[in-house]
């Protein structure tokens, strides 16, 4: 696809931001506590990884630094209303991104001052990637009457799924040293390139979740553990592509 312009970049981060919030949309009252391909993250936990990815946006574009931010996106940040919470929080992340200087700026992530359009690429490819997380969980636990939406078409846009993938498997090695994503799973020859890419950072397309049969479902309405990245990653560290 070549080197994108700092626009083409944006449609792509607008276009992954707006498949994320369909499928927050889309999860019904009673899944919040349905289990997701992301280990032990529930769908609760995957949205507040999401939120406290962009919770930091603003700042970061902004030039604070972890040390500035402190603590203040630890922890569980989706209160009574998720959905609300999320949405609010990704239109601030939108704006953050229409400021002037902010594609020319070096914003501090928790690994180093990284190229704004490189932090970006690692939004963009992580809302597409838990897009598909978030999506497979509603698919298993049952969608709502009226909604078409699946995790087959969170990778409907070929291109952005081409860019994302011909990215990553340029790099994924060296996540994979330092733990972000686990081995890729085998998938056919003639597999289409959405789900290579799912394979790509171990994910099986086929998952299924291992349910207890008394597991209460809904936790919409009850922050409390869990809520942190998995594997010790610190919320802020969600600023790449993430295996979940």
């Amino acid at each position: 696809m070549g080197t994108l312009t700092v626009t083409e970049r944006r449609e792509w981060l607008d276009w992954a931001l707006d498949i994320f919030d369909t499928q927050v949309r889309a999860v019904p009252p009673g899944s919040w506590a349905a289990p997701t391909p992301c280990g032990q993250w529930d769908v609760r936990a995957l949205v507040n990884h999401l939120t406290v990815e962009h919770l930091w946006v603003p700042p970061l574009l902004a030039g604070l630094t972890r040390g500035d931010i402190g603590t203040r996106f630890d922890g569980d940040q989706l209160g009574d209303d998720p959905g609300a919470r999320w949405t609010v929080t990704a239109r601030r992340s939108r704006d953050a991104w229409d400021r002037p200087d902010a594609w020319a700026s070096l914003p501090m992530l928790s690994f180093g001052p990284t190229p704004a359009d490189e932090y970006a690429f690692q939004l963009t490819a992580d809302l597409l990637l838990h897009g598909w997380d978030l999506a497979r969980a509603i698919d298993l636990s049952g969608r709502l009457p009226g909604d078409t939406t699946s995790a087959r078409t969170v990778g409907n846009n070929r291109e952005l799924v081409h860019w994302v993938h011909d990215s990553l498997r340029r790099q994924i090695d060296a996540w994979r040293v330092v733990g972000i994503f686990a081995t890729p799973v085998p998938v056919p020859d003639d597999a289409d390139e959405w789900t290579r890419l799912i394979a790509l950072t171990g994910r099986s397309p086929d998952w299924r979740p291992r349910l207890d049969p008394g597991r209460h479902l809904d936790r919409g309405r009850h922050p409390d553990e869990g809520q942190r990245s998995d594997e010790g990653q610190p919320p802020d560290e969600g600023q790449r592509p993430d295996g979940g």
